[in-house]
């Protein structure tokens, strides 16, 4: 309710929770954790903190259905700009082109795979 320009955009999958904030006017995402952009589970990406987009983190995240659809969702607001809850801010067609293809190959990228069905 204070931020009337910003909308809620339920994202569970990292947490049953989780959400989003997306503001349509610039199109700036605030995703959280729904996706990140640094690969948390890899020492080198965390320290050097170069942006490459991928799912929520796999060392905490139980419910990979739902994180799917998640990041389907995100993909289809077309943002300019998002700001994750790790990594750095990513932007611009290169952000649009890695959301959709996270959205697109989400169980090759982002399911761990011991949890692939």
């Amino acid at each position: 309710p204070p931020l009337p320009e910003w909308r809620a955009v339920h994202t569970p999958g990292h947490a049953p929770g989780h959400i989003s904030l997306w503001r349509a006017r610039d199109r700036l995402l605030i995703a959280g954790d729904a996706v990140v952009t640094t690969q948390q589970e890899s020492v080198y990406a965390a320290i050097t903190q170069e942006p490459q987009m991928h799912g929520p983190p796999m060392y905490f995240t139980p419910d990979w259905a739902s994180a799917k659809r998640s990041v389907a969702a995100l993909a289809a607001l077309e943002p300019e700009l998002v700001i994750t809850g790790h990594g750095a801010a990513m932007q611009g067609p290169e952000l649009r082109a890695a959301l959709h293809r996270l959205a697109e190959q989400f169980d090759d990228i982002a399911v761990p795979e011991n949890r692939r069905g």
